[in-house]
């Protein structure tokens, strides 16, 4: 397997847990309450994600820097560009519900805040449009 194809490997990989993680949290967060095993499995989806992420991004400013196309296709691309915002966008809206995950891994049960479902819609949404964007990128849409 070549350094790209290995690469391109993680960065689907990390976008596949990603997506996965964020799907998950998002039809948990439907409950009213959310204790112990749901809980505990929230917080590691959370993780999933967290890492996903970090994936995703070494791995895609890997192939923007060495392994794919010239490094100027990608910084003179109008999409490339709208990918990365809304990838920062994403992200942005995940941190902002750690203090709420901080809190009920503290107590012991979340309450889920119309803020945080709102938060981790946008983040599949997001990742969904990413996904389209990516393909584009890639050169695969026309």
């Amino acid at each position: 397997m070549s350094a790209l194809a290995l690469i391109k490997t993680l960065h689907l990989l990390g976008f596949a847990g990603c997506l996965g993680a964020s799907a998950a949290k998002n039809l948990l967060l439907r409950r009213d309450e959310i204790r112990d095993g749901l809980l505990r499995r929230l917080l590691l989806l959370d993780r999933i994600s967290g890492l996903s992420a970090v994936v995703i991004a070494l791995s895609g400013l890997t192939m923007m820097l060495w392994l794919a196309k010239p490094t100027e296709i990608y910084l003179y691309s109008v999409l490339f560009w709208i990918k990365i915002g809304l990838f920062i966008a994403a992200s942005a809206a995940v941190v902002s519900t750690k203090p709420m995950l901080r809190r009920a891994a503290r107590t012991a049960v979340l309450r889920p805040k119309r803020t945080a479902r709102a938060a981790l819609a946008f983040d599949l949404s997001a990742l969904v449009v990413l996904a389209v964007l990516g393909w584009l990128v890639a050169g695969h849409g026309g």
